[in-house]
């Protein structure tokens, strides 16, 4: 194996609430790296990582008002792999998870692996993990669908109300140039986001505008209105649009007839186990 095969990647999450989050694993691959590609949503994160490793590169630096973040985002993969190329071991610290919503992550290990080096992913706690958490949904009983808000708008994508929704950076309804962070741009398009949404809900169904905390001291934001009144609320860049299901959908009597069962007999068994 040549020398610059020797280089390797780990892409690690440090949770949203990095004090509390971060994983004895992630702790040890960064303490361990040659050097630290570093994206946090917070000084306390960027703290606790040049804790553990006197080098540390700050991806948020390569941000700029005004230029488009896929530039950025390719100027990190370019970074990480420059430095795998030089036989570093490099350690990505993300926040939240590695790998949602971490093009950067995902796009450098698919390179690198391609080019024969190693480069890897663990987990991490997303925000999807919190809403879970914090407002007491479980997945298990009506189904999870997650998709961004923008993709959601500009793509025929259908909506299923009986599953659990989550909507990604609902503050950047619109977005497309991906060039600002600044949520006062995409206000217009939230009151665009209800009239789709109120092709699947009716008006007066609750949905939940969520912020889950990334320091310990902090409480989530959670914020119930009616589906008809989220073009007046104010998102910022981490806000995330929860809406619950709108129960179970119809029975299947022909499938459940194949498995000799009733209707009944179903309801009986799961009496008291979807009530959220």
């Amino acid at each position: 194996m040549s020398q610059s095969k020797k280089g390797s990647f780990i892409a690690v999450g440090t949770g949203i609430n990095v004090a509390s989050h971060i994983t004895t694993s992630a702790r040890l691959h960064i303490k361990n790296a040659d050097i630290v590609f570093a994206a946090q949503s917070c000084p306390v994160g960027m703290h606790l990582i040049q804790s553990l490793n006197d080098n540390v590169f700050n991806l948020g630096d390569l941000y700029d008002e005004g230029k488009s973040r896929v530039i950025t985002y390719r100027q990190m993969v370019e970074h990480i792999v420059k430095a795998v190329h030089e036989g570093k071991r490099v350690c990505g610290a993300f926040y939240g998870h590695p790998g949602v919503f971490v093009y950067a992550a995902h796009r450098a290990i698919k390179q690198l692996q391609q080019q024969g080096f190693n480069a890897r992913m663990e987990p991490g706690i997303s925000a999807e993990d919190c809403v879970v958490a914090d407002l007491g949904f479980d997945p298990g009983n009506y189904g999870l669908q997650a998709i961004e808000v923008t993709q959601f708008l500009f793509f025929k994508h259908s909506i299923n109300p009986h599953h659990l929704l989550i909507i990604w950076q609902f503050g950047l309804t619109g977005d497309f140039n991906f060039d600002t962070l600044e949520t006062e741009k995409y206000s217009h398009g939230l009151a665009i986001l209800r009239d789709e949404l109120l092709a699947y809900y009716p008006a007066e169904h609750e949905v939940i505008l969520y912020e889950a905390p990334t320091l310990i001291i902090e409480k989530p934001r959670i914020e119930r209105m009616k589906l008809n009144d989220i073009e007046h609320c104010k998102p910022t860049v981490i806000s995330t649009l929860v809406i619950p299901s709108i129960g179970m959908p119809d029975y299947d009597h022909e499938v459940m007839e194949r498995f000799g069962i009733t209707a009944k007999q179903l309801e009986h068994n799961l009496d008291g186990l979807l009530d959220d």
